[in-house]
């Protein structure tokens, strides 16, 4: 399998460059996010939760990259402020090895509440 999409995108994300990692995407890419109990639906709808995460994550470290036949998933770190966070992102892709579907999870609970609780505070604020 071709990962050069995801490859890409682990190095956009860890170089918090949004334009980078929605370049990876498919236009019609599903993403399933804490954040939200409804998957978004494509690369305009994800670009303010990008937005959004950008702003307040710190710090991103891709840890390990798993690959499967159509799929792939990346275990990382992320920072923000005082918060550490243990995560997954899972990706589906498409023929050319766009992300299509992208899941995201997140530990340990508390951590994973704070965050998305600045998330929320930046998406209604815009700061």
């Amino acid at each position: 399998m071709n990962l050069t999409h995801i490859h890409a995108f682990a190095a956009a994300l860890q170089a918090k460059d949004r334009d980078a990692m929605l370049a990876q995407m498919a236009d019609d890419i599903v993403l399933n996010t804490p954040l939200a109990a409804e998957p978004v639906h494509g690369k305009a709808a994800v670009r303010p939760v990008v937005d959004a995460l950008l702003a307040v994550i710190d710090a991103f470290e891709i840890r390990e990259i798993l690959e499967g036949p159509e799929h792939a998933a990346a275990f990382f770190g992320a920072v923000s402020g005082p918060h550490r966070l243990d995560g997954m992102d899972y990706w589906r892709l498409d023929a050319a090895g766009r992300i299509r579907e992208m899941t995201v999870l997140w530990r340990p609970l508390p951590e994973a509440l704070a965050v998305r609780d600045l998330l929320n505070r930046t998406a209604q604020t815009g700061t």
